[in-house]
């Protein structure tokens, strides 16, 4: 028998918060979140045995589908419930998400070696002291509680909680804010409509907010929803920047006027962007929530950590880490022996400001296998296939002068260019100074010093 899983719908919240009232821990598991995001994110639960299963399987999207189990994985159940969603999968990618450290352990456990294991930086939770805000004291709060009382000093300001009366103000304080954005569409226009289906259940959702005013003018508002009895999830806050200081000072207020229960604070993830990660890192936070994923491993995938690890040694938690998020079976050029994979290229697809590009990693064949033509097959192979997709380039970082020759033949320049990547995770040597790609241009060739690529995730 099949899961069936089912949209959310506010009756729904009844029965989340009776099983993550004692275990929710990060913002995903807030029943909000889950309600509002689910078009975004094509999010669906169902009922699996003594738990809830949330699956998210965005269309339209390249990427693998992500399983939550909640409250947790640990149930004498698990076996069957993994076993109907790799059915509910139909043989697709897919990872159990938002894992904590102690469930990850006990499911490596039970499972050795069937995993790739993965906790993504950009995915971690935020937390602080409730207190920490309403005061901002100490050394390395010193630039937030001057912020605030600059405010203070320039601005003839209240603080009200939110409330329906609100709402229109705040949408269009919205519009302006995402309007100043560099990038106004994707994320951030589904994060408008996330902010409307809240404002239009927002009793029943059970949020509690608050508004900034300076005279008659609304310049910032928040709101939340509790994670269990002691931690409130912070789900939105938006500001105008032009009256400084006005995030710190949101904060604050909303901080002190959260009731006495909640002693900590979720901020929830920065999505790995460098300019929001620097705004929760300035507020100090106790820790950083983790959130474990697993990957199950197919044979191949099984063949290509061994193989990897065999001929560049790294450590297992990088070639975890790196194939968890990186590796598509169609991306992956391979030749077998004896039905195992002998001979390897990975193509990561990147964006760049010059089009899209191929780059090439983790080119190796197993050392009795050499010399026989494998990995010129692999290479070949894969800059067909970035030609078919109307790459720009294919990009590749030789490990040495000889490799670098090598590469020539295949009609890479042997020009090497420095190149950096947005994600945070090392695709490159491991040493900044000696990432210099080279490049083989598909469609003309164009004229750059450096290449900055972000690596196409799944």
């Amino acid at each position: 028998m099949s899961i069936v899983f089912q949209p959310f719908q506010i009756s729904d919240k009844s029965l989340f918060e009776r099983h993550l009232r004692q275990s929710g821990r990060i913002g995903e598991h807030a029943f909000a979140n889950l309600f509002c995001w689910q078009h975004a994110y094509g999010s669906q639960w169902a009922e699996c045995e003594d738990r809830l299963i949330v699956r998210t399987r965005a269309e339209g999207m390249d990427s693998c589908s992500k399983y939550i189990i909640l409250p947790d994985i640990r149930t004498p159940h698990l076996s069957h419930i993994l076993k109907m969603i790799e059915e509910d999968a139909e043989q697709s990618p897919y990872v159990i998400a938002q894992m904590s450290p102690e469930e990850a352990e006990e499911l490596q456990q039970m499972f050795q070696d069937h995993f790739l294991w993965n906790v993504p930086r950009s995915s971690m939770d935020y937390i602080y002291p409730v207190e920490q805000f309403k005061t901002f004291k100490g050394r390395k709060l010193a630039a937030k509680r001057n912020h605030v009382n600059k405010f203070k000093s320039l601005y003839d300001y209240h603080y009200e909680t939110l409330d329906t009366s609100h709402f229109e103000e705040c949408l269009r304080l919205e519009q302006q804010w995402r309007s100043g954005q560099s990038d106004p569409t994707g994320q951030l226009l589904a994060e408008e409509q996330v902010i409307r289906m809240a404002f239009e259940h927002y009793h029943e959702l059970d949020c509690l907010g608050g508004a900034l005013f300076v005279g008659d003018t609304l310049v910032a508002f928040t709101y939340g929803t509790p994670l269990n009895h002691d931690i409130f999830d912070i789900h939105i806050e938006k500001g105008d920047t032009r009256y400084e200081g006005v995030f710190p000072m949101i904060s604050q207020q909303f901080a002190l006027h959260l009731p006495e229960q909640y002693r900590l604070l979720n901020r929830e993830e920065d999505l790995g962007l460098p300019g929001l990660r620097k705004s929760k890192l300035s507020y100090n936070p106790c820790r950083l929530e983790q959130k474990w994923c697993a990957r199950p491993m197919s044979a191949d995938l099984k063949d290509i950590v061994d193989l990897w690890q065999t001929c560049f040694h790294d450590e297992r938690a990088f070639v975890d880490a790196f194939l968890s998020r990186f590796y598509k079976p169609q991306h992956a050029i391979t030749r077998k022996a004896e039905g195992h994979i002998v001979s390897l290229c990975l193509l990561v697809p990147c964006d760049s400001l010059v089009g899209r590009i191929g780059y090439l990693y983790g080119i190796s064949t197993r050392e009795e296998f050499r010399c026989k033509g494998l990995a010129e097959q692999t290479i070949r192979e894969a800059i067909d296939y970035c030609r078919k997709q109307s790459m720009a380039a294919v990009a590749l970082i030789p490990e040495s002068d000889v490799l670098s020759a090598y590469y020539t033949r295949f009609g890479f320049s042997s020009q090497r260019i420095p190149v950096a990547f947005t994600n945070d995770i090392d695709l490159g040597t491991g040493q900044p100074e000696y990432d210099k790609a080279m490049l083989l241009w598909l469609n003309g060739s164009q004229d750059i010093e450096t290449l900055v690529l972000t690596a196409e995730e799944i």
